[in-house]
């Protein structure tokens, strides 16, 4: 079997790479949606500087880039950590143990969770408020 400390750091390499690697993914996400939002209200401005209505479609995407979309990238890491955790637990000696199991089955139901609510995706078109 494998030593215990590089095991140790091969299951805190996996977890510390699993959170990095999404949170570069989510700011990259949300930087792409800036430059979304900043071409969008460029566009706009240029046709009231002309003189212009801008493109309705302009205001579609405006309001649908505010929608919450589907935590699929919480899926992801919780799913991630969650495996590490469970490695760690079965690969944890005496009191670990304990730790181990309680944070992988904690991350195991958030992934889940996440998984639930990017399946069912909750009615995000705010249908009711229009109607008022």
């Amino acid at each position: 079997m494998i030593s215990g400390t590089y095991e140790n750091w091969m299951v805190a390499l996996f977890i510390f790479g699993a959170v990095s690697i999404s949170m570069l993914a989510a700011i990259w996400s949300q930087y792409l949606e800036h430059q979304r939002r900043k071409q969008a209200m460029e566009v706009i401005k240029a046709a009231i500087e002309a003189g212009r209505d801008a493109p309705p479609i302009i205001y579609e995407q405006l309001a649908k880039a505010g929608q919450s979309k589907p935590p699929w990238g919480e899926v992801v890491v919780f799913t991630a950590l969650g495996f590490g955790f469970w490695i760690a637990f079965a690969n944890a000696d005496g009191d670990q143990r304990v730790a181990y199991l309680i944070v992988a089955a904690t991350m195991t139901v958030t992934a889940l969770g996440c998984l639930a609510l990017a399946l069912v995706r909750p009615d995000r078109s705010g249908k009711d408020d229009e109607s008022a």
